[in-house]
């Protein structure tokens, strides 16, 4: 079981990196927008590549901070369970939102499929594939549905979840495991 524990974190972590690549580009290209401003230049497209690494810089890393515990849960009500009663109520809660996160992936893949097959593109001044952009959003998308099932077998089988072990531990221990 390590194996795939320690395959699985690495597949989060890849999808953290993906997005914090694509907010990196979203500066990239925004600075040589500015940049080539000075100089008369236009970078045509860049307004539709800006949108597509804003939509993946929110997707793709959505697995890797639900791992760790960065998402905000209200715990209006589990947070006042305990036994049993939580317990069940934390597999709802958790199927649900997989069973969500599943169709919105499921729907995603579909999109970047058709896209591709269409070879459709978008209607900006440059006519960028669609499917690429499509593809990281349904990446993310997928990667999250996995985060979620994997929490929902470790909370089914009885041990902690990602999300509460992260609640638990403090900010300086969460920097420590970064670093």
């Amino acid at each position: 079981m390590g194996g795939l524990r320690r395959a699985l974190d690495a597949l989060y972590l890849l999808g953290g990196i993906a997005g914090g690549l694509a907010l990196a580009a979203i500066g990239g290209i925004i600075a040589a927008q500015v940049i080539g401003r000075q100089f008369g230049l236009v970078l045509d497209g860049a307004d539709d590549l800006t949108a597509f690494a804003v939509a993946g810089s929110a997707l793709l890393p959505l697995a890797y901070a639900f791992r760790h515990g960065a998402h905000i849960r209200v715990d209006l009500i589990i947070g006042h369970l305990k036994g049993t009663p939580r317990f069940a109520l934390e597999a709802v809660a958790l199927t649900t939102t997989f069973l969500l996160c599943f169709f919105l992936a499921w729907s995603m893949v579909d999109l970047t499929v058709d896209s591709y097959e269409f070879e459709d593109v978008a209607q900006g001044t440059v006519p960028w594939l669609l499917w690429y952009p499509q593809a990281a959003c349904a990446a993310g998308c997928v990667l999250f549905a996995i985060a979620l099932l994997d929490d929902l077998v470790v909370h089914l089988s009885g041990g902690t979840p990602s999300y509460r072990l992260a609640a638990e531990k403090s900010a300086l221990q969460r920097a420590a495991e970064e670093v």
